[in-house]
């Protein structure tokens, strides 16, 4: 027994691991703070290899008798004192047995004994070489030790201390080596499975053993005197504090980055869908970690913490890879979209809504002049893509204006190709950071200005083209609708590109819309010219003196419009608004300029009335017509039904108040104007004119500002002076001819009845004849 009870072995016979085997099931029952693994460890045994026993009870049957007695002697000494259970020191192979089973805490008590005994041994004095004695004399007497022998002994019996001290410390390095591997693979299998299970508890029990071992080195560290510090060897030394803690934190990081998926090839375009996988993963391993390993570390470890900073550094670890590579411009989005707010959003936002998250520790996933450099990236392909592709377009576009003339095409891929190619990049930088699309929705536009003025010149340059050599035949027709129609969605697309960057952008944003504008008004106008080539005739022979009778003209015209009108439909809006627009304009204007020529002047009351009714009578069809068109110009509705009006009205006031409305609703017109209406109105004195002239003055002076929108009056020529001096000639002539007639003396009753009869007929004729000259 005392043999027995003498230094640790370096090597036990395996007849210990059987002896422990009843003991360690004990130990590990107490060595957990909770649990019962009587179960656990049954099943352990089952599964240990068969040829240890076999080994054993071989080993048994060669014992002698002295050894069983010996063991008997141990087990009723045992059974005699049950308080304290000596325990005996285990082997280097014994305490790797344990470590293996993943008895975790009671090999790290036993490997921390043996590293006590490594610093026991280590506190020894060195050896010194040995000295031979000068003195020495084989004449000395017989019963006395030469001393350099003695020294000599010391000496070796010290370096064999020092050699089994090395040993011993190397064995203690290589068991916490053992030790640690089973520990964090325990930590890295907690992610994979649905419960933690005792043995993560064991690791917890192990670290915290460990943080109190450290500390205890410490306290007895700083106790030491300095000069026991220098009698240490300086070959001896302590590898305390272990900062098995700090360990388990680089434990956890390995085990995250080894569960998040790995890059592979990833194929270009690819990016977003390896992205998606790291998404989840992340997710899923820290809300397993939440629900299974972070319940059994205590609450100073901040457990959830360091899985969350863990995972961090493994997807900052996989961005930055991927950054140093070549990336297309989807995956450039992809990895900017995911860093300013899938993490962000999807994955942290996800995590922390049932346990806080420390934010502040959390470094960047990118470092912030990688996120400036792929920013960068984008903003010259988008820079490339609007001055290069943009043009090419174009002139794609520009070559098949003349190859398809001969084809009816209403709509033109030109505007949806544009849009398409900028509306990517606006729409991913967009959603991806509001100062990043601010930046694209700014180069897009100063591209896109650029592109529209030069699509204005091929479109000035084709409408002179057709106008000089082309047979403006229908398929000019339709090619300048399709022109037109490429601009609302442009329009609609350059305000889109202005709301991203208001003030960077207004000016970009004034010369798109000026060449648009340009655009929709020169195919306006060629549209007008078109249909007035048509109808222009027909009103130069309206307001005469055959138009009272005969509806044909009027009728002529109102068919022409709708004919062209099937076509001008196809026009999209607002642009057609602005094409129907003008037309209703234009028909206003032709019309009112017929009346202003003074072709059709009333003599007569009754021929005032025909004359007005006739005027309210095309008014009325006109406006239902435009109305049918769509117009918004409602303003030029009531233009006719006021000149028929003044025309229709017998007395002055009335026709004051007409001619006071009539200024007031179309402040552009003039003096001339309305003295021009009041001759062909007829039967009006000089006086009576000059106060309704005067009338107009005064509106004139009390409306000084003219919207430009409604005027209309500014196109219409006004009547010579000399006409005006004419038509009062005219006048004095019809007047004279009246009084003669009026004052002729009568024939006398003494004339035969067959004189009288051709007199009368001959003063009829010439009454008939004043009447013409008069209507003429």
């Amino acid at each position: 027994m005392e043999k027995r009870k003498g230094p640790r072995r370096s090597s036990e016979g395996i007849m210990t691991l059987f002896r422990i085997t009843n003991r360690r099931k004990e130990e590990r029952r107490e060595s957990l703070p909770c649990g019962d693994l009587s179960v656990a460890s049954e099943a352990e045994a089952s599964r240990r290899p068969s040829f240890l026993r076999m080994v054993s009870l071989g080993k048994l049957k060669r014992e002698s008798m002295s050894d069983k007695a010996s063991q008997e002697t141990d087990e009723e000494t045992e059974e005699e004192e049950p308080v304290v259970k000596t325990r005996e020191p285990l082997s280097v192979l014994e305490i790797l047995q344990l470590v293996n089973h993943r008895d975790l805490l009671l090999a790290d008590t036993h490997i921390q004994e043996l590293e006590r005994e490594c610093e026991l041994l280590s506190l020894l004095p060195a050896p010194t070489s040995p000295v031979l004695n000068p003195t020495f004399s084989p004449c000395s007497p017989p019963g006395m030790i030469p001393l350099s022998c003695l020294s000599l002994e010391e000496s070796l019996s010290s370096n064999a201390t020092l050699d089994s001290s090395r040993r011993k410390e190397k064995d203690v390095e290589l068991l916490y080596e053992a030790l640690m591997k089973e520990m964090w693979d325990i930590v890295r299998e907690s992610l994979r499975q649905p419960s933690a299970g005792p043995n993560l508890g064991l690791v917890v029990l192990v670290i915290q053993q460990e943080e109190h071992a450290d500390v205890t080195w410490a306290l007895r560290e700083e106790s030491k005197p300095e000069k026991a510090l220098d009698i240490i060897p300086q070959t001896q030394q302590s590898h305390r504090p272990r900062r098995i803690k700090m360990k388990w934190r680089e434990a956890v990081a390995e085990a995250a980055d080894w569960s998040l998926p790995h890059q592979v090839a990833i194929q270009a375009g690819q990016l977003a869908s390896y992205l998606e996988r790291l998404r989840s993963r992340m997710v899923d391993d820290l809300d397993a970690a939440k629900r299974n390993a972070v319940l059994i570390y205590p609450e100073e470890f901040s457990a959830f913490q360091v899985y969350v900073e863990s995972y961090h550094q493994a997807v900052a670890k996989r961005l930055r890879s991927l950054t140093r590579g070549p990336l297309q411009i989807t995956d450039v989005y992809s990895l900017l979209d995911w860093f300013y707010n899938i993490y962000n959003r999807d994955v942290l936002g996800t995590i922390g809504t049932v346990t806080p998250i420390n934010y502040a520790s959390l470094e960047p996933i990118l470092p912030q002049d990688t996120v400036a450099q792929l920013e960068k990236e984008c903003l010259s392909i988008v820079k490339e893509k609007v001055t290069k592709e943009l043009i090419q377009v174009l002139d794609e576009e520009e070559r098949r204006w003349a190859h398809t003339l001969h084809i009816e095409e209403y709509q033109s891929h030109l505007s949806r190709s544009v849009i398409q190619r900028l509306k990517v990049d606006l729409d991913k930088s967009t959603s991806v950071n509001q100062f990043l699309g601010a930046r694209v929705a700014r180069f897009s536009l100063i591209g896109l200005a650029d592109f529209l003025y030069s699509f204005q010149r091929k479109v000035e340059m084709f409408h002179e083209t057709q106008a000089e050599f082309g047979d403006r035949g229908d398929g000019y027709v339709s090619r300048t609708i399709a022109l037109v129609n490429c601009c609302p969605p442009l329009r609609s697309f350059v305000e889109r590109c202005r709301q991203c960057d208001p003030q960077a952008s207004e000016d970009s944003a004034k010369r798109a819309n000026s060449s648009l504008d340009r655009i929709i008004n020169q195919s306006v106008r060629v549209l007008v010219d078109r249909l007035f080539e048509h109808i222009r005739p027909f009103f130069d022979k309206m307001i005469k003196r055959k138009w009272l009778n005969n509806t044909d003209t009027f009728e002529a015209i109102e068919a022409s419009i709708k004919q062209h009108f099937k076509k001008f439909r196809r026009m999209d809006p607002p642009p057609y608004q602005t094409l129907v627009g003008e037309v209703h304009r234009q028909v206003l204007v032709e019309y009112v300029r017929a009346i202003m020529r003074g072709r059709l002047i009333c003599t007569s009351s009754k021929m005032r009335k025909r004359m007005a009714f006739r005027l309210q009578d095309e008014a009325k069809q006109l406006k239902g017509l435009f109305k049918d068109l769509e117009s918004s110009s409602s303003w030029l509705d009531s233009l006719i039904c006021h000149l028929a009006d003044i025309i229709l009205l017998e007395d002055t006031p009335s026709i004051q108040m007409e001619v006071a409305v009539l200024v007031k609703e179309f402040p552009d017109i003039r003096q001339k104007h309305v003295s021009t209406l009041l001759n062909i109105r007829g039967m009006m004195r000089q006086t009576e004119s000059l106060e309704i002239l005067n009338i107009v003055k005064d509106f004139q002076c009390s409306s000084a500002l003219i919207c430009r929108d409604r005027a209309i009056f500014s196109d219409i020529p006004i009547t010579s002076e000399m006409h005006c001096i004419s038509l009062g000639f005219l006048r004095l002539a019809m007047a004279v001819t009246n009084w003669f007639s009026e004052h002729r003396p009568r024939q006398t009753c003494r004339k035969s009845a067959r004189n009288t009869r051709p007199q009368s007929t001959e003063s009829q004729n010439i009454e008939d004849t004043n009447t013409l000259n008069r209507e003429e």
